[in-house]
């Protein structure tokens, strides 16, 4: 019993100096030696992170490293996140591209949609960086579990370059504060999901002029969007929220002519003017079975010429437009009462 007891003692001291120790690295706790899950987390890096397969040097090194202790799964994804390949292709990617690469990297799972919101505010209110991205991301008890299940030590909080891969892309979505009392209510009440095929246009201040058709290509295009970015427990609100963050951020303004349908201007194609901007919003919010208009008139101190979005309800008339020319800030069901920017001279 003695001989036991010793045993488990003589067992218990090595492990701890097994955790107290810190050859060059910050190896804290115990996991597996399985070069097979490490190799599959290094190759994971690869593909969520730089889009492509490894290079055999690359994928050797980073395996040797991780298994022998060297570095921990922290340092492996800082590697990658802080390269001159990553940096190149988060600055020539949208930012719901690159939201998307750290949830899939980090979480191994696409965004929910609060935590998408959340990071856009993180990014306009802080840095708008990679490194904002990073610190957030690495120290997650997800990607903890993560490595862990791969036998990857995950290692304890580095320190990262602040600003790095800093860009301008990233905004304020909504002002909140502006909306109607009634405006979560108009989207929770709504029950008629019928498509509708087609939407009224005109003028500001004058009668409906024209329509435009919502085709069943345009209804085509929208749905792929819904089932590609759309999670089944958003509410309509959510939905539009989404898809209006996702035309302001994501979209190219077009200086010369746009071809083709409003819908494949915008969700294909990814350019446009303001009429292709808002003209797709309104297809998707008609494709969701909401009644809604175009508007042209102008905009703002300079008399921009403009086209935006109007819905009807209760009496109130709200504002939608994902293209405004004025400033960075989108407006979306906003109360035309508190609102003198958009006119018809």
């Amino acid at each position: 019993m003695v001989k036991r007891f010793s045993l488990k003692l003589l067992t218990a001291v090595i492990i701890a100096v097994m955790f107290t120790m810190n050859i060059g690295s910050q190896i804290r706790p115990v996991v597996r030696a399985d070069s097979e899950g490490i190799t599959r987390f290094v190759m994971s890096l690869y593909s969520e992170c730089l889009g492509r397969d490894p290079d055999p040097t690359g994928l050797n090194d980073w395996v040797q490293k991780l298994s022998s202790g060297q570095i921990t799964g922290k340092q492996a994804a800082y590697g990658f996140f802080f390269s001159n390949e990553f940096l190149n292709i988060c600055l020539n990617s949208y930012p719901d591209e690159t939201i998307d690469r750290f949830y899939r990297v980090f979480l191994d799972r696409p965004a929910d949609y609060d935590g998408f919101f959340y990071w856009y505010d993180r990014l306009y209110d802080e840095d708008g960086s990679i490194s904002m991205l990073f610190n957030g991301f690495a120290d997650s008890e997800e990607f903890r579990n993560k490595c862990l299940s791969f036998g990857v030590n995950p290692g304890d909080h580095i320190d990262v370059p602040a600003g790095f891969g800093r860009t301008d892309i990233f905004m304020r979505q909504f002002a909140d504060e502006i909306w109607d009392p009634s405006v979560p209510a108009i989207f929770e009440n709504h029950t008629d999901h019928t498509p509708r095929t087609s939407y009224p246009s005109g003028e500001r201040a004058g009668a409906i002029t024209g329509s435009v058709t919502v085709s069943a290509s345009d209804m085509a295009i929208c749905q792929r969007f819904a089932d590609e970015h759309f999670r089944p427990e958003w509410t309509d609100l959510q939905k539009l929220e989404y898809t209006a963050l996702w035309i302001r951020t994501n979209v190219h303004y077009a200086y010369g002519g746009v071809g083709g349908s409003y819908c494949d201007a915008i969700f294909n194609h990814r350019t446009g003017q303001c009429i292709q901007y808002n003209g797709a919003m309104l297809a998707m919010m008609s494709y969701l079975g909401y009644d809604v208009r175009m508007v042209h008139g102008h905009i703002g101190r300079n008399h921009n010429n403009h086209y935006w979005g109007e819905m009807d309800y209760n009496g109130v008339t709200y504002t939608i437009d994902t293209g405004c020319i004025e400033d960075r800030n989108l407006c979306f069901m906003e109360n035309t009462a508190y609102n003198a920017d958009y006119y018809t001279p």
